[in-house]
């Protein structure tokens, strides 16, 4: 069974759910933490770069390399602007009067619904703005790219590969331990 900490009308909190709670908002953090540490300290192009070269060995098997990676790097590179986007959109809301912090949660939750509908079209504008822009440069994925600068695996990549293994045996002993 559960032990129960404390209830609230129909909704009971226990011990081993404020656990898992826990360590599910930990997880949370420290990936969003780690992406945001990532797209701070690497340029776009060595990261594209960095991702391709990793999953480079599964294009052997058909697996698109260059085009997971492209996305990924896009992605990772439009977080930020997402999240100024929606705070850009939360102030203009405020500013016309809407209330994103009185009543109970649902209440709040619908607040945000006006915030949703501008920053669905912003991301689907920036995103069509990409595509013709990659469309205006010829972009072609990775046929008959050459680069500039060609990666070489060296001292700092053995180190971030090492950390990295550590780090993820570190976690693994943690989660089974617990």
């Amino acid at each position: 069974g559960s032990t129960v900490i404390f209830s609230i009308g129909p909704l009971k909190a226990s011990a081993e759910g404020t656990i898992t709670a826990f360590r599910t908002g930990l997880r949370l953090y420290l990936l969003v933490l780690f992406t945001a540490l990532l797209t701070f300290t690497t340029n776009p192009s060595e990261l594209s770069d960095g991702l391709e070269a990793a999953f480079g060995p599964l294009s052997r098997f058909g697996f698109p390399a260059h085009e997971v990676a492209m996305m990924m790097t896009i992605a990772l590179r439009f977080i930020p602007t997402l999240f100024e986007e929606t705070e850009r959109i939360i102030n203009a809301q405020v500013s016309r009067g809407a209330d994103f912090e009185s009543g109970g949660l649902l209440k709040r939750a619908r607040a945000y619904i006006p915030v949703l509908i501008p920053l669905f079209v912003l991301v689907f504008k920036r995103a069509d703005t990409l595509a013709s822009a990659m469309e205006a440069r010829c972009y072609r994925g990775g046929k008959g790219r050459v680069r500039m600068y060609p990666l070489i695996w060296g001292s700092p990549e053995n180190k971030a590969v090492l950390s990295f293994a550590l780090f993820s045996a570190a976690v693994l002993f943690l989660n089974r331990w617990t």
